[in-house]
This record gives structure tokens, sequence and C-alpha cells, in this order.
């Protein structure tokens, strides 16, 4: 990244310049340009030096879909060594909801965190960032960030985007009902790479409102896909089913949902995936998605030279739950002994 780029200067939100953007953005509703537009916005009364948009899923990896003033190499270590441990994507998996939240509030002593801002924080030049979470469907958001190379962002920075957030989250969900809405009348739209996989769209009364190709071509093959649907659509929440193949989910659609008020979508998602990773540390950090939170904690505690009676203690458990705990992260590590695990994440671990 280059911080070497002509600045404007910063917006008031009582400036003609902010609402002359404000129009800009509602003009876009509908096109591929919109979350770009958003952004634009997000960023005009906040001081930043780069920019990116990411859309997150709690079952699939982080998917780049923009960025400003970022090099293509470091969205390269980004997708390739880190997307699976950006706290931002480990925020909304685990509890994730709409709003703004800084780099700076999710940073701990983790091990995800640790590798993320050795590797990620190092090579983009960052040192805080600013995401506004704007929810979709089938458990997936649009992350907007702004990234800074000093300094944090300050409480006024947070309030001042808190205070935009709900008119962009209009605006986010008014594009959203325009794409869907779209789909009743073609599929050469932006939503084409929205719905990736295989997806079905019905009507609250079980009518199919909308199926992409990828979902045609896996109910030719898997006849008991449409039956497990009709089984899952008199449920009133969101359901997950094991299939031969794949995972099918289902999402119940709000009452004011243009393309299908009440209506559910059905998502299948492959039942494992793999991503090969060459470089040494991107595959030592890969291991860590093997290990449970509480794994992940022991690590880590073991990584800083803590020795079983001081992690018991510490996370006011027994002595002989941390031992089993110890023997479960060797294995998983594919090591014999603590000096082993220890030599092998040195590389994520030293000098920080």
């Amino acid at each position: 990244m280059s911080s070497h780029v002509e600045k404007s200067p910063l917006l008031r939100f009582d400036d003609e310049e902010w609402f002359r953007r404000l129009g800009g953005v509602a003009r876009s509703i509908g096109t591929d340009g919109f979350h770009r537009e958003l952004i634009d916005l997000f960023g005009a009364s906040i001081r930043h030096e780069s920019s990116w948009i990411i859309r997150y899923s709690r079952v699939a990896p982080p998917d780049v879909i923009y960025t400003h003033n970022v090099s293509d190499e470091t969205v390269d270590i980004y997708n390739e060594q880190c997307s699976g441990v950006d706290p931002f994507s480990q925020y909304w998996k685990s509890n994730g909801s709409p709003g703004v939240l800084t780099l700076s509030e999710l940073k701990n002593s983790s091990a995800e965190s640790i590798i993320y801002s050795r590797i990620f924080q190092a090579a983009a030049n960052v040192s805080d960032e600013m995401g506004m979470f704007f929810s979709t469907v089938g458990h997936c958001c649009f992350g907007l960030f702004l990234e800074r190379e000093k300094g944090h962002f300050s409480k006024a920075d947070v309030q001042r985007a808190q205070l935009i957030f709900p008119a962009l989250e209009g605006y986010h969900r008014a594009h959203l009902g325009w794409l869907f809405n779209d789909l009743r009348h073609t599929n050469d739209t932006e939503i084409k790479g929205f719905i990736k996989r295989p997806t079905l769209i019905q009507d609250r009364f079980g009518v199919e409102v909308y199926s992409n190709e990828s979902w045609n071509q896996a109910v030719a093959s898997d006849a008991s896909i449409m039956s497990t649907v009709a089984t899952l659509f008199a449920g009133s929440s969101p359901q997950t089913r094991l299939l031969k193949d794949f995972v099918l989910k289902s999402e119940v659609f709000d009452r004011d949902f243009p393309l299908a008020p009440g209506g559910r979508m059905f998502v299948l998602e492959p039942q494992s995936s793999s991503r090969d990773e060459p470089d040494y540390i991107s595959r030592i950090a890969s291991i860590l998605h093997i290990f449970t939170p509480r794994e992940r904690e022991i690590l880590t505690l073991i990584m800083r030279g803590q020795n079983t009676g001081q992690i018991a203690q510490k996370l006011e458990i027994s002595k002989g739950t941390i031992k089993n705990c110890r023997l479960r992260i060797y294995r998983k590590a594919d090591v014999v002994s603590e000096r082993a695990l220890v030599k092998k994440f040195t590389p994520i671990f030293q000098s920080l």
C-alpha cells in the first residue's frame, strides 16, 4: 500500500459536497458500483489511507470484492495467508451483527490475532482498521473497511461512523432488495456474482421465485435435495440438513423483502473444502483451524512459556484437563512433545 496519494479534505455532515455524494449513493442503487459509492461516502469524513470491501460468510472463506490504494501483493498475502485468521471474519462467524467495529477493539493475545498482526498488518502497513458490517442473506455480510497507517481510530471517529451507519445500512438494504427483485426479470445482473453457491428462493407459499444453474444441476443429480427442502420449508427459523454431498441450509426472509416476502432461501454448501497454501507460515497457520477455541487459547499460553499449572490457574480449570488438551494439540499438530510444538509454531510467535 502507498500513502503517497493526494488526499481530499474531510467533509462535514453539513457540507454541500456531503449531500451531493449521498445523492450519488442513492443513484447507484442496483448498479455494480453501489458499494464503491458507499465506501467512498463512509470514508469522506474519516481520515484513512486505503479501503477494502470484503464479503464475509459464516461458512465460507472471506471474499475480497474491492480495494483502493492497496497493492495486488497485499491482497494476495491476505487471500493466501491471512483470510483464515482475519479477526473481523472470526467476529462475524461467532457473533457478528451489523454495525461499526475497529481492529483495536478486536485485538487480543490469541494465536489468530498474533498471526494477523505479524503477517497482514506488517505487509499492508496497517496500524488500525475500521469496519462497517451490512447483513445480506445466507449468513453473509458485506464489510466496508477503512485502513489507517499510523495510530488508531479515535472515539470521535467511531462515533462519526456510528452516526452515519443507519443511513448507509438503509441504502444497502434498498440495493439488496433491488438486486433480488431484478431476478424476476433477468440473470444479467450483479446478483450473479452475489449468489455463487447453488441457491433456491421460494415465496411464502413454497413457489419457486429463483434458482441458479448450479442449484438445478445439483437437484438433477440428487433427488433427495427437493424432498429435504419440503421438510425444511415448514419451519420458522434457519435450519441445516446434511445430505450426501452437500449441507443444505435455509434462511427465512422478512415480510418486507421485495423478491419473496416471508419466503425462504435454500443454499447448498460443500461438506468440506481445503485450500493449498505453499508458504510455510501459511501451512502452520492453517493448522489453527483444526483446533477448538480452547485448544487455541492453551496453545497461545504454551507459546508464551506458561507451564501446565500456570495455564490451569489462569483458565480456572484442572491440570488434568490441561494435560488432556495438550495431548490433543500435539496430535493435531503432528508432534510428540512440547519442544517440537514450540519449534513448529515459533515462526509465527517469535519477536512478538
